[in-house]
């Protein structure tokens, strides 16, 4: 596929792989706060405030917060991919 011409925008395939990343994004930010709540409130707003110092935090909760470290995984990947389409 050719890159998009100049001023036309990003690439089909570009926006799709965003628009994936923000959905999952969103959805491990949401699991994210969960977790954080249920640990502690303090944990909490880190996690509402500095999500990627939650994820750090969390990071003990591994094996039973495995689908959110996942989903911001791929969240991530995704960036990551449109930025180089």
């Amino acid at each position: 596929m050719e890159p998009a011409a100049a001023g036309t925008g990003m690439a089909p395939v570009a926006a799709v792989l965003t628009v994936f990343a923000l959905v999952f994004a969103f959805i491990g930010w949401l699991r994210l706060l969960r977790a954080g709540f249920r640990e502690n409130t303090v944990t909490g707003l880190i996690a509402f405030f500095l999500p990627p110092l939650a994820l750090l935090i969390l990071l003990p909760l591994w094996p039973r917060e495995r689908e959110m470290f996942l989903l911001a995984g791929a969240a991530l990947l995704f960036f990551c991919a449109a930025q180089v389409l």
